[in-house]
């Protein structure tokens, strides 16, 4: 594991107030359509950053009320996801494919 990969981590909080100074002024990444659900009672959104930042925040905000946690390391899931992708053009032939959707 690199210290350059990109993990997506879990920020939970209790309050909204809570969750908005923790991520007040940092710089991580939330995504492109960043969105804070509730789950058991908690506000919980989810972010991508490196383990050099995690651990910054760690270090330098510390919140009673924050809990961070690394869900997976996202750069090593793309990876392996990568090798499910066919590397072939099956558009190369220039004849319609044939499939469930429908020919217009």
């Amino acid at each position: 594991m690199s210290d350059e990969d990109v993990h997506r981590i879990e920020i939970r909080a209790q309050t909204v107030e809570e969750l908005r100074s923790f991520l007040d002024g940092t710089d991580l990444d939330l995504g492109c359509r960043p969105a804070v659900r509730r789950q058991s009672g908690e506000l919980v959104v989810e972010v991508y950053a490196t383990m050099p930042q995690v651990n910054g925040l760690r270090a330098s905000r510390s919140t009673s009320g924050v809990n961070l946690r690394v869900v997976e390391n996202a750069t090593q899931t793309g990876r392996a996801r990568q090798g499910e992708v066919s590397s072939g053009n099956r558009f190369s032939s220039r004849q319609a494919l044939s499939g469930l959707g429908i020919k217009e």
